[in-house]
């Protein structure tokens, strides 16, 4: 499948069909990614010295600008950790809807939403190529808010991106199939 993607991506860069830019999401380059992780581990570090200038708001709000700009990074390892930082439950088990919502409050508190967290996820997820889950992922943030445009955006953008996708493979099938045809004609005229 990774050829299948592979193929497709070189098409969309040929003729330039489109791509996270044209979804309008922000791209967030290394340096804001360092930076955020940065201030994330500070703080942690702070609070874990129970420094009375840091409470754990503010980890909650680092936290939640570390996994924004991870997921809206171009690259890949970015977005894999981001949905790592918004899907792991440290145990490498599947959880609950209700036990990751749980955990999302534990770890962001009042810095984001529900919305914001599936929102994130898709995005991630999207910039990662896996449109599938990217699709999903929208999905939730739509049943949290069902007027979230963005959210929407990516949901239509991740069922075009899988319907190309599935040309792209079609396409493939085909040619690989009138070259074993050629071959084998080729082959019984000798």
């Amino acid at each position: 499948m990774n050829f299948v993607r592979d193929v497709a991506h070189s098409l969309e860069r040929t003729l330039g069909i489109s791509s996270a830019d044209d979804l309008d999401l922000r791209r967030t380059d290394v340096a804001a990614v360092s930076h955020a992780l940065g201030e994330l581990g500070r703080l942690q570090s702070e609070l874990s010295r129970s420094a009375p200038s840091v409470d754990a708001s503010d980890v909650q709000k680092a936290r939640f600008t570390a996994t924004w700009t991870l997921a809206h990074s171009a690259d890949a390892r970015h977005n894999t950790r981001a949905i790592q930082m918004l899907e792991s439950n440290g145990r490498g088990e599947a959880e609950s809807v209700e036990r990751r919502a749980e955990r999302w409050r534990d770890d962001f508190g009042e810095a984001a939403t529900d919305r914001d967290l599936h929102y994130l996820r898709a995005v991630a997820h999207y910039n990662g190529r896996d449109y599938e889950k990217a699709r999903a992922a929208a999905f939730d943030a739509l049943r949290c808010d069902p007027e979230c445009r963005q959210a929407a955006d990516v949901r239509e953008a991740a069922e075009e991106a899988l319907a190309r996708d599935g040309l792209v493979a079609a396409g493939a099938i085909a040619a690989v199939g009138l070259a074993v045809i050629g071959a084998a004609a080729a082959t019984s005229k000798r």
